[in-house]
């Protein structure tokens, strides 16, 4: 039977009455922390171990293979962390802890906090009521973490240029492209001049993330700590078609942190560590913008999905435009785990 238009949608509560309100509050917040402490682990370990991050995880094959075998149910997820139990997820943090000190606790606080937030997790899990205080002491410790991920988040959305831009070798190879480059109109003083050529059918930016733990260093070619930071543009009402440009480049996916596709469908920004060295950099980029001219178009693809469902589509390095990872920055302050 259809419901009327006027039916409000309901809620998790409504549909399962029977299951205590509390242990739904509890997943739900476990769930905030668990998936973005795993954003956390991929970048920062992209940034110090580029395309070794994943060597020191124990792969969880079984549970890949279990659920990639329900061909008729598939999910999009890849990574390796996604696979990976909290505990493993912590142990990685601790063993990589000067990556992670910028943004939790000092670490036997962190520790403490997560002995109680893994039996916390270890109730819900099993389906027991748990203790009165379970969701208020996981309400507390999404508090104390709260501006540490709100730092992860914004830093990531915090690239600077390279000054002068000649410094960096990936920058200057992509210079060429850059629709407004840098120029010095005073001593140690830059700006952006000039007017965009439109008929270009894509321009590049390249920028730099340097990690909260990392030294802020011009000569960032084949160090760690750091994220070329690609942004690429398309003029003159042009549209990238997100679907084949991603499917064009699929062999190049493993060697980049992120994909970030954009609600317009005109730009596109690729992350990429630092440590793989600028040649493979260049000749990684090279190619991706080569396949990027060739699925740009002055006409939207009738039958592409959105942005949004497109990246939903992908693995988890491709981030949809409402992600909080794409456009969340220094200059704008929230809590983070709305707590």
């Amino acid at each position: 039977m259809n419901e009327s238009p006027e039916t409000p949608e309901s809620t998790p509560c409504d549909e399962t009455g029977e299951v205590p309100e509390r242990a739904l509050r509890i997943y739900a917040r476990l769930w905030q922390f668990e998936t973005w402490l795993r954003r956390m682990v991929y970048v920062e370990l992209r940034a110090l171990l580029g395309n070794n991050w994943s060597k020191s995880i124990q792969p969880n094959a079984k549970a890949f293979e279990n659920d990639k075998y329900l061909k008729h149910m598939p999910t999009p997820e890849m990574n390796a962390l996604s696979y990976a139990p909290l505990s493993q997820l912590t142990k990685l943090v601790g063993e990589n802890w000067q990556c992670f000190e910028p943004y939790l606790p000092p670490q036997p606080l962190w520790d403490a906090k997560l002995a109680e937030i893994a039996q916390i997790r270890h109730r819900i899990a099993h389906f027991r009521v748990g203790h009165a205080d379970d969701h208020p002491r996981l309400l507390q410790f999404l508090r104390d973490i709260d501006k540490g991920f709100w730092t992860f988040c914004t830093s990531y959305n915090d690239a600077d240029p390279i000054l002068p831009q000649s410094d960096d070798p990936v920058t200057l190879h992509f210079l060429p492209l850059d629709p407004l480059p840098w120029s010095e109109i005073e001593p140690r003083k830059w700006a952006r001049i000039g007017h965009v050529d439109r008929s270009a059918v894509v321009g590049m930016t390249v920028q730099v993330l340097t990690r909260p733990w990392a030294a802020q260093t011009n000569r960032v070619d084949g160090t760690v700590g750091h994220l070329y930071d690609f942004a690429l543009i398309v003029h003159d009402d042009r549209k990238f078609d997100y679907g084949r440009l991603l499917e064009a480049t699929r062999r190049l996916h493993p060697n980049v942190v992120h994909i970030c596709l954009d609600s317009f469908e005109n730009a596109l920004r690729v992350t990429i560590p630092a440590v793989l060295g600028s040649a493979e950099v260049i000749a990684l980029m090279d190619e991706l913008l080569e396949r990027a001219r060739s699925n740009v178009g002055r006409s939207r693809n009738p039958v592409a999905s959105n942005a949004e469902w497109t990246a939903a589509e992908w693995p988890e390095y491709v981030l949809g435009p409402k992600d909080a990872l794409t456009f969340l920055a220094p200059d704008m302050p929230c809590r983070f785990f709305n707590v």
